[in-house]
């Protein structure tokens, strides 16, 4: 059986989410809604589905990485989705999914291609095809060569692995907690691959991941950073080739480190004024790094704008 864990946070999009579960061709699996935070809309919502597949639970106000992990541990299935209130599966998503094992025995963690859509549920984007075998190193690589695109919802992973591995890892805001869990799911005998798209993933004003406090971002992405600096000190590659990868790794990740955070140095400066952009580049760029250059060029284009 599959459990797919749906910890809710929103209302907007959730009915759409839930009925796209139910309409798995595939129906080995559990629906596992939790309401987190106990919000009345949430409630409203999931009550409007009678379907004995359906667990409905409860929850505390919890940090998003510990809501996530709390629905993994009610799971029951031999496999673990974690889906999102706002997103949508075709309907052949798990039916594709559950053939992956079989034909990658090795794996605890398998994907599938994913659309990017927008609130109005109009295709963005769709993500580029992947090897429907690779290493975790190689799967690690290309993710930081930015030539994945992925969330949460499009894999699934064997339940007692994640598990074992201590479950989701805890970042703030659970800014990069998926990327990195999988990562550590696919150092332990890589990842599979479904070649087609199944998933929508949902850009909106109200994702939960989308806000938050910059400098907990900032910290998020240290925190990842921290990550791929002891997997490079710390993994022995198992061949020339593998070795091969690692240093093309460790040459590559200051470059998509410092792309995270000039991308929240642009988003702090999009949502201050002068002084506060000022005031929050002094205060942190030691810390956490931040390039003065690209600090001055988001100053200069407020100045700018002011003209």
């Amino acid at each position: 059986m599959i459990s797919i864990g749906l910890p809710a946070f929103k209302p907007q999009f959730l009915a759409v989410a839930i009925r796209s579960v139910l309409d798995q061709t595939w129906t080995g699996f559990e629906l596992i809604i939790v309401n987190s935070g106990r919000n009345e809309a949430i409630r409203s919502v999931a009550g409007t589905f009678s379907d004995a597949r359906i667990r409905y639970v409860e929850g505390d106000a919890l940090p998003i990485v510990e809501n996530w992990n709390k629905v993994l541990s009610l799971a029951t299935g031999e496999y673990f989705i974690l889906f999102a209130d706002d997103d949508l599966y075709d309907p052949r998503f798990l039916e594709e999914m559950i053939r992956l094992p079989e034909a990658a025995p090795s794996c605890n963690v398998f994907h599938c291609r994913v659309r990017e859509i927008d609130q109005e549920g109009n295709l963005i984007r769709v993500s580029a095809p992947c090897p429907v075998f690779e290493t975790g190193p190689e799967f690690i690589l290309n993710r930081m060569k930015g030539q994945r695109l992925q969330f949460a919802p499009d894999f699934m992973c064997r339940t007692a692995k994640l598990r074992e591995a201590g479950g989701f890892i805890a970042l703030p805001l659970a800014w990069g907690t998926d990327d990195l869990t999988w990562f550590t799911l696919a150092l332990d005998g890589g990842i599979a691959c479904c070649p087609e798209p199944l998933v929508s993933w949902r850009k909106s004003v109200y994702q939960v991941s989308a806000g938050g406090d910059v400098v907990q971002r900032l910290e998020a992405v240290t925190l990842y950073r921290d990550w791929i600096r002891r997997l490079l000190q710390e993994h022995r590659p198992a061949s020339d080739d593998e070795a091969a990868l690692m240093k093309e790794l460790e040459s590559i990740y200051p470059h998509a480190i410092d792309d995270q955070n000039n991308f929240l140095v642009e988003v702090h400066a999009g949502n201050s004024t002068l002084a506060q952009h000022m005031r929050f580049f002094l205060k942190n760029h030691g810390e956490y790094g931040l390039n003065t250059l690209w600090f001055a060029n988001t100053l200069a284009r407020k100045l700018i704008n002011r003209l």
